[in-house]
């Protein structure tokens, strides 16, 4: 990996916000499965991505060659991520129900307090860093960051086979919750039912004790 881990801050927060969200629209099963479009999910995200780089817990990596953003991993208090109430979102209802199903089933297995477990939310990387250890070295880094600022656990979402290999296998965390996308209904429809790899989307954990 050629680039350098920085804590993400305003200074690149706008590089990363472009990155994260072109990645996503074309790489997310879930979004290419619901139709998102690039400018409707950069008005939808902006504010709750502003919100979790503000929380000071994201990483960014930056060339050393280039001096731009090549990756970004961004993380925020899990506490801020457990809903009871499903708000209609149009488009977005069926991701966001998805998520919040999945994050409440883990409180539900333990409780957890401010400050105490760091959700890593979105993480991308740009084409050419695909395979040269950056998610991993984000992941790390953001560990870290979490670790010094007083969480004890470090929880991620993980909806692409990539990222289930790195953390499951690779980082070691355990699988506290799944949800199979073929068996997922939102408002009687099933809207994940087509995607076939990987099958579900998995909450792992890990110390960082």
């Amino acid at each position: 990996m050629s680039a350098v881990l920085e804590t993400l801050t305003e200074r690149h927060v706008r590089d990363a916000f472009i990155l994260a969200t072109k990645v996503f629209v074309e790489h997310s099963t879930l979004h290419k499965a619901l139709g998102i479009r690039l400018d409707e999910y950069r008005e939808y995200l902006r504010p709750s991505f502003e919100a979790m780089v503000n929380e000071g817990l994201s990483v960014v990596a930056i060339s050393e060659e280039t001096n731009e953003v090549v990756g970004c991993l961004i993380a925020s208090d899990f506490l801020h991520h457990v809903s009871g109430n499903e708000i209609e979102l149009g488009k977005f209802g069926p991701l966001s129900a998805l998520t919040n199903a999945l994050n409440r089933h883990y409180a539900s297995k333990r409780q957890i307090g401010e400050r105490e477990a760091v959700l890593i939310d979105m993480g991308a990387v740009v084409q050419s860093e695909i395979g040269e250890g950056t998610y991993q070295a984000m992941r790390n880094s953001a560990q870290n960051v979490a670790k010094n600022a007083g969480f004890q656990w470090v929880v991620g979402e993980l909806s692409s086979a990539a990222t289930q290999h790195v953390v499951l296998d690779k980082l070691g965390h355990l699988k506290v919750a799944e949800l199979f996308f073929d068996e997922f209904e939102h408002q009687g429809q099933r809207p994940f039912k087509d995607i076939a790899s990987p099958p579900s989307i998995i909450l792992a954990e890990g110390s960082l004790e």
